[in-house]
């Protein structure tokens, strides 16, 4: 009963908070005045968010001065508004969000990049997201392209970190570690095998406290010879390392057969 009551309270000042969020982007985000005052309320914004959802943040590391592409591991719908709470960025999301009644107003207000399917949509997304880019914003990216329990880290895409290469933008690694069960089971937070949104959403606000741990680690540089396949596999190395787990040497066997082709070619 106790924690139906705290996922009730809690629900009810989110719904309060989202039309607050709702009379905030009204306020401040048109123009360029409002859309630099945009920055520090969105930032505020989701930290109170969060607060409100009984989500505690712990940070270690330091956000990138100037523009960068985040890239991160992926285990919950909560990464965004963390990840919102820890750094001002603009999201890449799913098409069909920008259609979801006040959620989709609001993200399309706030700046989310929303991919379609296909790879003649697939170019046009890196054509915006470097856009971003050279307009000094931060973009996030989950290359995995889906979710997991935090016991691994899966493939890193390697797509959209063209969008990097092609603006010399430096890239962003992040590892976000949510807080595991006392029996070393996978987190409250993890949301997979195709759980329905509002129920996993309906647990988190019924929990006493869901900790997440948010590593920012150093930036990868971007030359004229980096390559997208290798940020890629830069960036997962460094979030595997930072979360204690085990690399397949996915990132070694690239590089070792580039350099193969390299003396075969030579």
């Amino acid at each position: 009963m106790a924690s139906k009551l705290r996922g009730s309270y809690r629900l009810l000042r989110i719904f309060v908070y989202l039309l607050y969020g709702l009379w905030l982007s009204l306020r401040y985000g048109f123009g360029p005045a409002g859309e630099a005052r945009m920055a520090e309320v969105r930032w505020r914004w989701y930290r109170r968010a969060m607060e409100l959802a009984g989500v505690e943040i712990r940070v270690d590391g330091r956000p990138p001065d100037g523009p960068a592409l985040v890239v991160s591991n992926h285990v919950s719908w909560l990464d965004i508004p963390v990840l919102g709470a820890v750094m001002d960025v603009r999201f890449l999301s799913k098409a069909e969000v920008a259609r979801w009644p006040l959620i989709g107003w609001l993200a399309r207000r706030n700046g989310t990049l929303f991919i379609h399917r296909g790879a003649h949509h697939a170019s046009q997304i890196v054509r915006d997201m470097s856009e971003a880019l050279s307009r000094g914003q931060r973009v996030v990216l989950f290359p995995e392209a889906t979710t997991s329990t935090g016991a691994e880290v899966r493939r890193f895409h390697p797509r959209l970190f063209a969008a990097a290469v092609a603006t010399g933008t430096p890239v962003q690694p992040v590892a976000l570690e949510h807080e595991r069960g006392a029996d070393g089971s996978p987190p409250a937070a993890a949301f997979v095998d195709g759980e329905w949104f509002l129920v996993h959403a309906w647990r988190i606000l019924c929990r006493p406290r869901t900790v997440v741990q948010v590593h920012l680690l150093p930036p990868l540089p971007v030359t004229e010879h980096s390559t997208r396949r290798e940020l890629a596999d830069a960036a997962r190395c460094v979030v595997l390392a930072a979360l204690g787990l085990p690399g397949d040497g996915s990132a070694a066997a690239t590089g070792s057969a580039r350099a193969g082709d390299r003396q075969r070619t030579g």
